[in-house]
C-alpha cells in the first residue's frame, strides 16, 4: 500500500512503520496547519505538514499520546497530552513544541484509589479555559477543571446509566453555545452536556458500536468507532456511517493480526482498499477537512474526502 493512496472517500496520509510499535494515538491541528499525533512505538510526537508530506518527530517524556488537543496561547502553541498510562497511573500534561513539559493535572481525588486508577483517555479545551478530561480506562468518570481553579466530575448517571469507558470528550459549538460531548464507548452511545455539566441528551444508533473519539466539522460531529467505521452525527442527532466498518467483532491478534494461525506473535493486519481497520482519534481543520488516525502498529493517518 502507497503513502497517498486514494480511497473511496478517503486517503491514507501517513503510515508509521510496524517496526516502531504501536500507535495508538489522539490527532489535533496546530495554529499553522500542521497535523500533530503520536510517533510509532510512543515516546514521542509527529509534526505533519499535509500539503509537502514533510513530517518533523519530537521527544517526549510520555509514553502513549492517546489523546491530543491543542490550543494557542500568547502567540505560542501549546499541546495537552491524556497519556492513560500502562503499568503506572496516567498522566495529563501540556507541552511546547519543543515537547518540555509546562504544566501537569493533578488526578481528581474522587475515591482513595483515584491516582492510582487514574486513566485519562482524551482531553478537550473550552474557549472559557475550562480543560475537560475523560477518564476512560480508569474510573469511568468525566472531569472539568474549571479556569477557577475548581475541578468538578459528572459520572453519567444523570443521562440515565453511569458512563462505561467514557473514551472520547470535545467541545461542540453547532448550537451556537459551547456544549460538551462525550463518546462512552461500552454504552454505544454520544452525549451532550452544557459547560455546566448539565445533560442535555445523546444518540444511539446501530452504527454506532464502539465510539471512541470526537470532532466537529461544520454542521456534523465525526465519530470514530473502533470496529472499522466513522460515523457522522447530524445536528438533529442522525447517525450514519460516512466510512462503513467491514468487521463487526474482534478478531485473532487485534487490532493487529497473528503472524501465523495458531502463534502468539502479532504483526500489522493486512487492510484491504478502501477500509479502515481501527480508527482511533480524529479532528477537524479549520475548514473542515476531517482527519483521523488508526490504532495497531505503525498506525497510519487518514484525510477524510
Amino acid at each position: 500500500m502507497s503513502k497517498h493512496e486514494s480511497r473511496a472517500n478517503f486517503e491514507v496520509i501517513f503510515e508509521g512503520d510496524p517496526k516502531d510499535g504501536w500507535m495508538h494515538s489522539g490527532i489535533a491541528i496546530l495554529s499553522d496547519g500542521r497535523l500533530v499525533f503520536e510517533a510509532a512505538g510512543g515516546h514521542g510526537l509527529v509534526f505533519l505538514d499535509v500539503a509537502s508530506g514533510k513530517s518533523e518527530k519530537i521527544a517526549v517524556d510520555i509514553a502513549v499520546a492517546h489523546g491530543i488537543a491543542t490550543t494557542f496561547e500568547s502567540g505560542e502553541d501549546f499541546i495537552w497530552i491524556c497519556d492513560p498510562g500502562a503499568q503506572a497511573p496516567g498522566k495529563v500534561v501540556k507541552i511546547n513544541l519543543q515537547g518540555k513539559i509546562v504544566k501537569e493535572l493533578t488526578p481528581p481525588q474522587t475515591t482513595p484509589a483515584s491516582t492510582e486508577h487514574w486513566r485519562p483517555t482524551s482531553v478537550a479545551v473550552a474557549d472559557s479555559g475550562d480543560i475537560w478530561i475523560a477518564d476512560g480506562y480508569g474510573l469511568s468518570l468525566l472531569h472539568s477543571y474549571r479556569a477557577n481553579g475548581e475541578v468538578e466530575t459528572l459520572d453519567g448517571s444523570a443521562s440515565g446509566s453511569l458512563f462505561d469507558c467514557p473514551h472520547g470528550v470535545a467541545i461542540d459549538k453547532r448550537s451556537g453555545q459551547a456544549q460538551i460531548v462525550v463518546a462512552d464507548r461500552k454504552n454505544k452511545r454520544v452525549l451532550t452536556f452544557d459547560e455546566s455539566g448539565k445533560f442535555l441528551h445523546q444518540v444511539t444508533a446501530d452504527v454506532i458500536t464502539t465510539p471512541s473519539s470526537l470532532a466537529v466539522s461544520g454542521d456534523d460531529l465525526f465519530v470514530t468507532d473502533l470496529f472499522g467505521a466513522i460515523v457522522k452525527i447530524s445536528k438533529s442527532g442522525v447517525a450514519t456511517a460516512q466510512v462503513p466498518s467491514t468487521h463487526s467483532q474482534e478478531r485473532p491478534g487485534w487490532p493487529n493480526k497473528l503472524a501465523t494461525e495458531g502463534s502468539d506473535e502479532t504483526v500489522a493486519p493486512t487492510i484491504a482498499d478502501g477500509c479502515i481497520n481501527s480508527p482511533h482519534g480524529i479532528t477537524a481543520s479549520k475548514d473542515g477537512v476531517v482527519y483521523a488516525t488508526e490504532w495497531f502498529f505503525g498506525g497510519r493517518v487518514l484525510k477524510l474526502h
